[in-house]
């Protein structure tokens, strides 16, 4: 499959109960690949395998890059720190320089002086701050779920277009999420589970021509197994 992630028949058994069956995908340098699927369907834990966190109990999963940024459930800081300190903390973590720091924070959308700790973010800022640090030590693989989560429409653009320089770059991208409409303007592939089953996979360049609604609705009745 040649693609810096790929996944190669992949099961999971959570208490004798199978919660993902059967994955199959690859995700190539320069291409955003978006998974959904309702709550439920198998996303968190197709990430956590991908990113490390848990073990699949059957299948495959390679990585033809060890340099990963992710991002899976719930954010988690040190809340009492600031974003600057946090993210300092992941430079050391990485062994990379915090030169960057200013930059990653600038580049998301969150001010440099402000020092006030984490545990005052808004869920917008955090979302920020989760999306410098997943990019901080320049990963060639980003595995984040649910990014748009909690991002105003100025954060959402800026996301959009950071996207699209990290394609330039040749980055490998997976992500989930539930806002559809961005998925059919940032997607290169789409990946649709349903009940730990893969569905559907595609280019979304097959559904250029759909309107927003169409999409939107072809995309939910994938979801829900219809």
């Amino acid at each position: 499959m040649n693609g810096l992630v790929e996944v190669k028949d992949v099961r999971k058994n959570y208490n004798g109960n199978e919660v993902l069956k059967g994955i199959d995908l690859v995700a190539f340098p320069g291409e955003v690949l978006v998974v959904l699927g309702k709550n439920g369907a198998g996303k968190s834990t197709l990430f956590k395998l991908i990113g490390g966190l848990a073990e699949q109990t059957s299948g495959e999963i390679q990585l033809n890059q060890n340099n990963t940024g992710f991002s899976i459930n719930e954010p988690v800081f040190y809340e009492h720190l600031s974003g600057w300190e946090n993210l300092a903390i992941h430079c050391q973590y990485y062994n990379v320089s915090e030169e960057k720091i200013g930059y990653w924070l600038k580049k998301v959308g969150l001010s440099v002086e402000n020092q006030q700790p984490v545990k005052n973010y808004s869920l917008g800022m955090r979302q920020r701050l989760v999306i410098a640090r997943c990019l901080i030590h320049n990963p060639d693989i980003l595995l984040i779920d649910e990014p748009l989560n909690g991002l105003d429409p100025k954060g959402i653009k800026d996301f959009r277009e950071l996207l699209q320089e990290l394609k330039e770059q040749n980055k490998t991208i997976i992500i989930s999420s539930h806002i559809l409409s961005e998925v059919q303007s940032i997607a290169n592939r789409i990946v649709v589970l349903y009940e730990g089953k893969m569905v559907l996979q595609t280019l979304a360049k097959d559904f250029s021509t759909e309107s927003p609604t169409v999409f939107e609705n072809k995309m939910i009745n994938w979801m829900e197994g219809i």
